[in-house]
């Protein structure tokens, strides 16, 4: 890990970066600099991890920690977590069990159920679930769903990205 103990990489795509992102990355180098931290522990900025509705993100390594929607007030917290290299900041974790990821697996398990859904269809369906229009469009951009021309207008499927991310049946 070039010499560290931890890396901690903060998305700072686009969705991230509305949210405060580049605010979190700079406040957090600072931080860790005060603290001493910055020779341990190596943040560097990156694009998406693919979880853009929750973000500002930020993964740790080696511990595969992902945090979301971090804040600048969240820093102490997650630094005092670095620092001991202990346990993470449970409310900021995002876990396979976590309601976000929950939520999603649900959205992607009906998608795929259905095979192969108009755009209205899948945006009513994502509304369903809390995501709206934008968070479609992003999930397209990420490689998650895929728009195909078909007879009767364009059809949204659910790529093998998602659905190996979800533990859902491959496409048959």
């Amino acid at each position: 890990m070039y010499w560290c103990r931890a890396h901690v990489l903060v998305c700072t795509a686009n969705h991230c970066t509305q949210k405060g992102a580049q605010q979190v990355a700079a406040r957090l180098r600072l931080e860790l600099k005060r603290a001493g931290l910055d020779a341990e522990i190596m943040v560097n900025t990156c694009d998406s991890i693919d979880l853009c509705d929750l973000g500002p993100n930020i993964v740790v390594y080696p511990h595969g920690w992902i945090y979301r929607n971090v804040q600048v007030s969240d820093l102490p917290e997650v630094i005092a977590s670095l620092r001991s290299g202990g346990h993470p900041v449970g409310r900021l974790l995002l876990r396979p069990d976590s309601e976000d990821e929950v939520r999603r697996r649900e959205l992607y398990r009906k998608a795929v159920e259905a095979g192969s859904l108009s755009v209205e269809a899948f945006v009513a369906l994502a509304e369903r679930y809390g995501f709206d229009d934008v968070w479609v469009a992003e999930q397209a951009r990420r490689g998650f769903i895929a728009r195909k021309p078909g007879e009767s207008g364009d059809r949204i499927t659910v790529t093998s990205k998602a659905r190996h991310r979800y533990g859902l049946p491959a496409e048959e």
